[in-house]
């Protein structure tokens, strides 16, 4: 019911911008201006995308955990919905997604906020609480085995 509420909110916020900014501008500036930040939005996006896909396997291929770069794919997927949906206040905040400093912003904040809910379990059956960049390096080797 909330997400009800607050999409509402969203979409009659979206629509009274559209008609103030083509109120100043025009209607077909407006569409325009509309249009082309998707556009732009979308190569944005995909750029941001490799980027982050490329860091993330990097740290993969270095055997380190990629926190960081999940944490920006979820950023860069959520600014690509905001981009490509029709709207001035989501195309600003699909943009202030794509800036670094923001999503970093936004990692530390999801970190402190969830990092109390969050626990790591190793082989041994012990619990600790998790930190950044801390897991279990072990391998289980299941070669040989017969799984049927």
């Amino acid at each position: 019911m909330r997400f009800l509420g607050i999409f509402a909110l969203i979409s009659l916020a979206e629509m009274a911008t559209f008609f103030w900014v083509q109120s100043w501008i025009g209607l077909g500036w407006a569409l325009g201006l509309a249009i082309a930040t998707a556009l732009i939005g979308s190569a944005l996006v995909r750029r941001a995308g490799i980027s982050v896909m490329d860091r993330f396997k990097g740290r993969v291929n270095q055997g380190e955990l990629p926190t960081r770069e999940l944490s920006d794919g979820a950023a860069v997927l959520v600014s690509g919905a905001f981009l490509i949906s029709p709207g001035f206040i989501t195309d600003i905040l699909g943009f202030l997604l794509l800036l670094p400093r923001i999503r970093d912003l936004a990692y530390r904040f999801v970190s402190r906020r969830f990092s109390s809910r969050v626990a790591v379990f190793s082989s041994g059956g012990a619990t600790r609480r998790a930190r950044q960049n801390d897991y279990d390096q072990e391998v289980i080797d299941v070669e040989g085995y017969d799984v049927d």
